[in-house]
């Protein structure tokens, strides 16, 4: 006998006993309510649900909530009013094709469903009829809906609209913009990272590091659609710029006594240790969560993370390049990010790694012809990329300590020093595999180790050479600045050994 409870794939239980099936989501509410496609013949519904019981284990709830969308436009379609006789056909397919809400991930989930029921012989469904779908090709865009990322409301800022943006959340009094808005806003335009991950950002995890004399601001951001059994599974590091930081300290504090002071108001008893502190606090307890979801009972969903930044553009009266209100939503900030960054110079590697991506194959769609851009904002909105930190964050070495730090020859970078026409050591690589360019990446790398005698100023001196050929050539300022990271890292490094050795001096001389 079939149990009416079904682990998901968190291990969390979902009662699938009534004819509404709640799912265990930290964002919006998943119900899958049967009652609404009662319009489906018997046999095709009892297949639906059945289809839906084995997806639960296995995938996401947005995933299982993405498949009985399908279902509603399914039930939707003239063909099971009167054209139904016993069998599903093609032409079922074919309406809802032809629905423009049905983009291709509708699509080929019907396709799955009607083969996994094929397969099983289950009643009302024909295995010609699975073939025939199996050869039919389904376009990523099938209704030819334009791509959000060249639509002038929906695609990235120009510089000029991101900078007003900047200036405006930056400059806003207190009480003109919300602290909660503020940061938002920052946020989105400083990491690229969607609503869901940033909606489910807690207190701890924000933290203040210190490497070589310099205070870090980091922030472990949630790693989104990577398959992962929980939805904060996995994080990826991320730096935020100092002059943010207060702002993101000072909401953490707000938050903290807001949260028991929310409880006590609304439950007349204090927070349970069970319920996280976000740092996006909603202003009520969430009350339709599942049990297994308490812990989210006070994060806000996407939809209203992303109402945050609409609110506050509003506020600040934010304009677009037509003059109109400036649309803000994280989606947008996102493609803003990706698109600046590779009009930085940034690689590929370097934009899929920052927006979280397991590949390199969907980079290009950020990179848009026409898209104008002026001087780059990164030295004040910062750059959130580890790999490319903005200043030398490694550790200094002998090169006489190798064998002690179980350092082999393999791990040494070195560079080519076209003054004296070879190569020259630096220093070792801590990480082992690394597919980072050497040695440009390593200055603004955790992991690399410089060694105190190594000829850092000749690569500097060549660097900055560089830097000036291509200022000379009246190259775009972007590629002009592109290695200016990598410079003042090695700068860093430099000015460190000076510091250093002189300290050594003075006490020998004691």
């Amino acid at each position: 006998m079939k149990s009416d409870i079904i682990m998901d794939m968190a291990g969390r239980p979902v009662d699938c006993s009534t004819q509404e099936w709640r799912l265990n989501t930290a964002g919006s509410p998943i119900v899958l309510d049967w009652g609404r496609l009662a319009r489906l013949p018997e046999p095709v519904l009892n297949a639906a649900r059945e289809y839906a019981r084995s997806r639960i284990p296995l995938c996401s709830p947005p995933t299982v909530g993405g498949l009985f969308y399908m279902y509603q436009l399914l039930a939707e379609c003239p063909y099971f009013d009167r054209a139904f006789e016993g069998t599903v056909s093609l032409r079922a397919f074919e309406e809802l094709r032809a629905d423009s809400r049905a983009g291709s991930s509708v699509l080929i989930r019907y396709r799955i469903w009607c083969q996994w029921a094929a397969t099983l012989e289950l009643p009302g469904f024909d295995p010609s009829v699975s073939r025939v779908l199996r050869g039919i090709t389904i376009g990523a865009n099938p209704q030819g809906r334009p791509a959000r990322n060249k639509d002038p409301e929906q695609g990235p800022l120009t510089d000029r609209e991101r900078q007003d943006l900047f200036d405006a959340t930056l400059d806003a009094l207190d009480e003109e913009l919300p602290l909660v808005e503020r940061v938002a806003i920052l946020l989105s335009m400083g990491l690229g990272a969607n609503s869901g991950p940033l909606s489910l950002l807690q207190i701890q995890d924000y933290e203040v590091k210190s490497a070589g004399g310099t205070t870090y601001h980091l922030l472990r951001v949630p790693r989104h659609k990577k398959g992962f059994a929980k939805e904060r599974a996995d994080f990826r590091v991320r730096q935020i710029d100092g002059r943010w930081a207060p702002y993101v300290e000072k909401l953490i504090e707000q938050n903290r006594a807001a949260a028991d002071e929310l409880y006590v108001r609304s439950m007349g008893r204090l927070r349970p240790e069970n319920v996280a502190i976000p740092l996006f606090m909603r202003a009520e307890i969430r009350q339709d969560l599942t049990p297994s979801m308490a812990e989210y009972a006070l994060h806000l969903m996407p939809l209203e993370f992303t109402q945050l930044l609409h609110t506050a553009s509003e506020r600040l009266d934010a304009r677009s390049r037509d003059g109109g209100p400036l649309r803000l939503n994280a989606r947008r900030l996102r493609s803003t990010f990706a698109t600046n960054l590779i009009a930085d110079g940034k690689s590929t590697r370097v934009v899929a790694h920052a927006l979280d991506h397991l590949s390199t194959k969907w980079v290009d769609k950020y990179a848009l012809l026409g898209h104008r851009l002026v001087p780059s904002l990164d030295a004040r909105v910062g750059d959130t990329i580890e790999a490319v930190a903005g200043a030398f964050l490694g550790t200094l070495a002998e090169k006489s300590s190798e064998a002690a730090r179980n350092r082999q020859p393999s791990s040494r970078v070195s560079f080519l020093d076209r003054e004296r026409h070879r190569p020259e050591e630096l220093g070792n690589c801590g990480s082992g595999a690394c597919e980072l360019v050497a040695p440009l990446a390593c200055y603004t790398c955790r992991a690399f180790e410089p060694w105190i005698d190594a000829p850092h100023q000749r690569l500097l001196g060549q660097l900055k050479a560089d830097r000036e050929r291509r200022e000379s050539s009246r190259m775009h300022p972007r590629i002009v600045a592109v290695q200016d990271r990598t410079i003042e890292a090695v700068v860093d490094v430099v000015e460190k050994i000076k510091a250093m050795n002189a300290r050594s001096i003075e006490a020998r001389s004691r």
